[in-house]
């Protein structure tokens, strides 16, 4: 595992990272990489594009490291799918690979109570939280409703409910502990306000924050939390979240000993105020990367691979210091509770000069049971524009272009929310 740029022919294992496979494969390719994925099930899509494929228990060690050293894979990457890699990290760090974080890092980045008092440190403001009495399973204290009740240690809605009365709270405790790694529970007050995401990549100890973001969601359906609609680059807020976070995050970073990698921070704006709700200490699933590269090139999917095989998250990432010439937006098609028999307009879309990219994440006959929640997007639509009113007709032409119906021949589509924003 000798440090190199010369990458033809060595091995790369997956063992996590479905949500990103196809980026990877496409960067794993470019390097001259043999690209390995390791999942025990056959019919998970991350084989689907590999060059070797192992059926194997990913979260077991003493399955797995046996295989890495016989076969001489010169590097491992665990990317995206939290709850998976939280699995494996105890095992990869005490291994001979290469991996981008320590498990006391990960311990604190990656939940939330533990974040919330180490970021404190820092001055990035907490949101305000409900004690609660996983015996009696209800609040020990009296709680101003609505409340998010979400799992400490997970990402991607999982597990989250947002209760309006007391009598929600019991089964969305339960529901929490279940979709958590450790059984670890947070009730948090529910914030109004504006969405914003961002994130900072760490090189050699010097930080960049490539992109921020806003977000419009769809209706909330139940209990669930909101799901986003679109996603819009950069965000409004772009100036506060840099007055108010970037120096603070910074210095946390350097504090836990993190001089390279990345790190996505989620949140709400209330009363000026912006909230940090989750973090991705990890590439995340939302693919933001495919903007920035679009932008100006620098590649985060590479900067992981070169992390796992060299040491350094590689790249050319001065290009992050100069600002966003475009504007762009993600739109998340989701669909309501059915099977997906007919969709029309996907391939005149992905034909449109603003669109660069176009994902289908569920194919004709798969069966949407969980409309509401994160895996009810279906479709994931890049576009690009100079300006925003511009790309605000670019996305009215995108949505009346798509349809998606069910066996009954009835429109799968959620409701599309009013685009005010353009």
């Amino acid at each position: 595992m000798q440090n190199t740029t010369d990458f033809s022919g060595r091995k790369l294992a997956v063992l996590c990272g479905t949500s990103v496979i196809a980026d990877i494969s496409r960067c794993a390719k470019e390097m001259g990489l043999h690209l390995i994925t390791v999942r025990k099930r056959r019919d998970v899509p991350i084989h689907r594009y590999s060059d070797e494929q192992w059926y194997a228990d990913s979260f077991d060690d003493s399955e797995v490291l046996p295989l890495l050293q016989k076969h001489h894979v010169d590097a491992i990457l665990a990317c995206s799918g939290e709850k998976m890699q939280r699995r494996c990290i105890d095992w990869i760090c005490g291994s001979e690979y290469r991996f981008y974080a320590t498990k006391a890092q990960w311990d604190i980045l990656m939940h939330k109570h533990r974040f919330k008092q180490y970021a404190a440190k820092f001055g990035i403001p907490p949101i305000p939280e409900y004690r609660i009495d996983r015996t009696a399973c209800c609040a020990a204290e009296p709680v101003r409703f609505p409340v998010v009740v979400k799992p400490a240690d997970n990402s991607g809605s999982s597990g989250i409910t947002v209760c309006t009365e007391q009598a929600q709270l019991a089964g969305a405790i339960a529901f929490a502990a279940e979709n958590s790694c450790s059984g670890d529970v947070l009730c948090e007050a529910c914030l109004n306000g504006s969405y914003f995401q961002f994130e900072i990549w760490l090189q050699n100890g010097k930080a960049y924050f490539p992109y921020t973001k806003e977000r419009l969601f769809y209706p909330r359906v139940g209990s669930c939390p909101p799901q986003p609609f679109l996603d819009l680059y950069p965000s409004s807020y772009a100036s506060l979240l840099s007055e108010k976070l970037f120096e603070p995050i910074r210095q946390m970073m350097l504090s836990l000993g993190i001089r390279d990698g990345s790190c996505m921070f989620q949140g709400m704006i209330q009363d000026g105020i912006p909230y940090i709700m989750d973090t991705a200490f990890r590439l995340s699933s939302g693919m933001d990367f495919l903007v920035v590269k679009e932008e100006n090139g620098a590649d985060q999917i590479r900067a992981y691979i070169l992390q796992a095989l060299t040491g350094e998250f590689g790249g050319d990432f001065s290009v992050l210091e100069k600002p966003f010439r475009h504007v762009y937006a993600t739109l998340c098609i989701g669909l309501k509770n059915g099977t997906i028999t007919e969709v029309s307009g996907l391939d005149e879309i992905r034909q449109k000069p603003y669109v660069y990219e176009c994902m289908q994440h569920y194919e004709k006959g798969y069966v949407i049971r969980n409309s509401g929640r994160f895996s009810q997007t279906a479709f994931r639509i890049f576009l690009k524009a100079a300006h925003r009113e511009q790309l605000g007709a670019c996305i009215r032409e995108v949505l009346e272009l798509l349809e998606v119906s069910d066996e009954n021949g009835c429109s799968m589509l959620l409701d599309f929310p009013a685009l005010s924003i353009f």
